[in-house]
């Protein structure tokens, strides 16, 4: 019997009762999106999966109560199933932004530090997620680990780094910026990109730890954004002509060395927030200056806030953001108290409002909208946007004020459609069912050993949506071969497809990337592949 790749991550093998329906569809929803990753894709396999492993120990629990009458594993279920609904849940903002993502397409350096950014809280929270199966015990105590799972956890996330790491170095070496560029660039291209070859080897090693992944990882996003820039014509004409210059490049090549000599023991790690920092602001040239202390302190109220005021408690931000990030591109001379009181007072009330909100939700027993607690709330939230209209006046930023009020507006329309979160997500997605195979595509891969006349290993017969990568595609023969054979197709196999030939020679086999979907390799309704492992 062959499944879908999407059905080896959601089977369940045991009834689906009512009660974990939702559950159940949640995990099919997150999982269509999941196949489609370009990036932190190993961690989100292996949550889908731990998901769908509680959810049948929940429903075989479910079973145990209705044979054999035992309170125990009704009191054992009951505690789970609401946990790791709510762990599905706030997953879904998450996996449904990093569908999206990659590392390129951004207009300024601005959009491809958010996007660095982006990446590393993403990267952060489908690990966090993952490992909370593990830190309630409710949840934890139904999963039935084998001894190196945590290993196999651990292994997964550097195999995601360095991923994502060797396809940034590839595109580096492979822009057209490098013909472009002019003076003593083109060699410190040639240099940086040596660099992340070094950090990549050290990856591979697993001897670059977890904060030097996600720096060099950064970094390498950044100077790829440089080289994307510096070759857009639509970009602003000075930021280009800053970019182009040799010395934002000697600051990306030190950057990069030091982390070189950090792993390898010549240098210390204490100045390498401070390092990175320093090259955002030469790539921003936007003077040090100091912010409000209540600014710093508004990131830190979103992880205690719940829905339904969490896009409320997010557009707040982003308009102080927004409001911060004006007040860092004053002149030293604009840069007075004059300025910095309005900005103050708008963080601080903001904050206030944030801490009201992460309160009362803390006491709500349902989502009703009626309920006195979100009266509180939301009169706070509305004096908050009064003095931060109130900033955005003051620093004559009137003109884009009617656009983040229409951004807040559509904040507080999606809190409140989340009272019903799961008709909300759930609608949101393709209606799909698990019977409807009209649009996937048979795949045969033969896993052979060294080359494609060695020994095969196994055959698989899979069937597939189009979309899917190979990368998922190896991903299930990976679990499906073993532990012992699983790090040899992670890391040392490549796919090959055949292709049909009309002279007498016979087939051909052409190479294929894993980052490619199975429709950008075939349109036909069945694909033939080789997977050799090296």
């Amino acid at each position: 019997m062959s499944y879908t790749l999407f059905q080896s991550l959601t089977h369940l093998e045991n009834q689906v009762f009512p009660a974990t329906e939702s559950i159940r569809q949640l995990i099919e929803t997150i999982a269509r999106d999941v196949v489609r990753f370009r990036r932190n894709t190993q961690i989100s396999y292996h949550f889908v999966a731990t998901a769908t492993s509680v959810c049948d120990e929940i429903n075989a629990l479910i079973r145990k109560v209705d044979e054999n009458d035992d309170w125990d594993s009704y009191d054992k279920f009951t505690e789970a199933i609401d946990l790791l609904e709510e762990l599905l849940l706030n997953s879904t903002e998450t996996i449904q932004d990093e569908v999206q993502r990659h590392f390129g397409g951004h207009k300024d350096i601005d959009g491809y530090i958010a996007s660095a950014t982006n990446w590393a809280v993403n990267r952060k929270m489908l690990r966090e997620f993952l490992k909370s199966f593990r830190a309630r015990p409710e949840i934890g105590d139904l999963l039935l680990m084998v001894d190196d799972e945590e290993t196999e956890i651990i292994e997964a996330g550097k195999h995601d780094d360095a991923s994502l790491l060797l396809e940034l170095h590839q595109a580096i070496k492979g822009h057209t910026f490098r013909q472009r560029a002019e003076g003593s660039v083109p060699q410190l291209i040639e240099s940086v990109n040596d660099r992340l070859a070094d950090l990549y080897a050290l990856a591979q090693a697993e001897v670059l730890d977890d904060v030097l992944a996600i720096f060099t990882i950064q970094t390498a996003m950044l100077v790829f954004g440089i080289m994307d820039i510096s070759m857009d014509p639509r970009a602003d004409k000075n930021s280009t002509h800053h970019l182009k210059l040799g010395h934002v490049w000697v600051e990306a090549h030190s950057l990069l060395v030091n982390f070189c000599d950090i792993t390898e023991g010549r240098s210390d790690r204490s100045e390498i927030n401070k390092k990175y920092d320093d090259f955002l602001n030469v790539l921003r040239t936007i003077p040090d200056a100091p912010l409000p202390v209540a600014y710093t302190q508004l990131m830190k109220q979103v992880g205690k806030i719940r829905q339904p005021y969490h896009a409320q408690a997010l557009a707040l931000i982003s308009l102080c953001r927004f409001l911060a990030r004006h007040y860092e591109d004053l002149t030293k001379e604009q840069r007075t108290a004059t300025n910095v009181e309005p900005l103050e007072d708008t963080c601080k009330e903001t904050l206030a409002a944030l801490q009201i909100a992460a309160a009362s939700v803390s006491t709500l027993r349902s989502f009703e909208m009626n309920m006195p607690e979100h009266a509180r709330v939301d009169n706070a939230f509305t004096v908050a946007r009064t003095k931060i209209q109130d900033c955005f006046i003051h620093f004559g930023l009137v003109s884009h004020w009617d656009r983040y009020e229409r951004i807040f507006q559509q904040a507080v329309e999606k809190d409140r459609s989340r009272t019903a979160q799961l008709g909300e997500i759930l609608r949101a997605r393709p209606s799909r069912t698990l019977d409807d195979t009209s649009n996937l595509v048979r795949v045969n891969v033969k896993v052979c050993d060294r080359s494609p006349a060695g020994d095969v290993i196994r055959d698989f017969s899979l069937r597939v949506e189009p979309e899917t990568r190979l990368r998922a595609l190896r991903w299930h023969i990976s679990k499906a071969l073993g532990p012992q054979v699983s790090a040899r197709v992670l890391r040392d196999s490549t796919f090959l497809m055949t292709k049909r030939e009309d002279s007498q020679e016979g087939d051909s086999l052409v190479p294929c990337r894993v980052h490619m979907a199975i429709e950008d390799i075939t349109r036909a309704e069945v694909c033939e592949l080789v997977l050799v492992l090296a």
